[in-house]
């Protein structure tokens, strides 16, 4: 997706993708205002990513049609560009769950990698790649991933613009995009829309993934970026079970999931939470359906 001044503000030690390398910067979230442990855990956690983001290049690079999309995308862009890991974990998640139709919430870089992807996996299947359907809310940014889609992945990616709307799933309010193809989807990529609501500019959540599994008979798995608040929502729809974090990724991992896995907040209980001393914490649970 392309660099935004509301993006890079999130993490003051954020850093963009140098030009020419498609491959940016892990982020780090500052832990200044935390205590000596929590800075400690900070420190070995930042440790864990930046070593897998370096061998992920590494893995990339020795994938020559690979690298030469990536490059090529890359090349004279705004684009921010995700991590190495981020790229790599991509390619391997499809590669091992063999998925037919992805969904890529944010066209980016990324959309050459899940690309190839599909079409590795034909090769060695011997059938067709599938399809990625990539969306994209930025206007101007989608004219230009369009133009510069390589002519290798083009007739398995298609990119579709859409503005971004403000939704909701229960309780919980998100964006997500005002119209989505609707196709039978078996592995999401969650980066986008945007947070940041079209209506007041409150920062919200990503709600597409769980739009595509309400209506979704067959198992759906996900990879979803960066995002807390978002993580937060899906592990309180899905379960902690089936939305797992993982720290050296710093992805989430989701699935598989259908509907029929999707929990509503039915009743909500407060009474565990009360405390006759000390700070009574109130928690949401979230229950299966009847």
């Amino acid at each position: 997706m392309p660099v935004s001044d509301q993006q890079l503000a999130t993490d003051a030690s954020a850093e963009k993708r140098d030009d020419g390398v498609p491959g940016a910067l892990p982020t780090y979230v500052t832990a200044a205002r935390h205590g000596p442990l929590v800075r400690a855990r900070k420190w070995l956690i930042d440790a864990m990513v930046a070593k897998r983001s370096r061998q992920a290049r590494r893995i990339l690079e020795a994938k020559p049609e690979l690298w030469a999309l990536m490059t090529r995308v890359a090349a004279g862009t705004a684009v921010t560009g995700a991590s190495y890991s981020d790229y790599l974990t991509l390619y391997e998640q499809v590669r091992a769950h063999r998925p037919r139709e992805i969904l890529e919430c944010g066209t980016g870089i990324s959309t050459v990698v899940l690309a190839q992807a599909l079409r590795d996996n034909a090769s060695e299947d011997g059938g067709t790649p599938g399809r990625v359907t990539s969306m994209e809310d930025d206007a101007d940014w989608y004219r230009t991933a369009c133009a510069r889609l390589p002519d290798a992945v083009a007739d398995i990616v298609e990119i579709v613009h859409s503005p971004k709307a403000d939704g909701f799933f229960k309780c919980f309010r998100g964006v997500c995009y005002e119209t989505l193809p609707d196709r039978p989807y078996d592995f999401v990529f969650s980066d986008g829309p945007d947070r940041h609501s079209p209506v007041n500019g409150d920062k919200l959540f990503n709600l597409d993934l769980i739009n595509v599994v309400c209506r979704s008979e067959r198992p759906v798995r996900a990879v979803v970026d960066n995002h807390y608040l978002t993580f937060y929502v899906l592990q309180k729809v899905f379960g902690l079970d089936k939305a797992r974090y993982s720290i050296s990724h710093k992805l989430m991992f989701v699935g598989p999931i259908t509907k029929h896995d999707v929990r509503h907040l039915k009743k909500e209980t407060f009474v565990p939470d009360l405390r006759l001393f000390g700070t009574t914490e109130l928690k949401l649970r979230m229950t299966l359906d009847d």
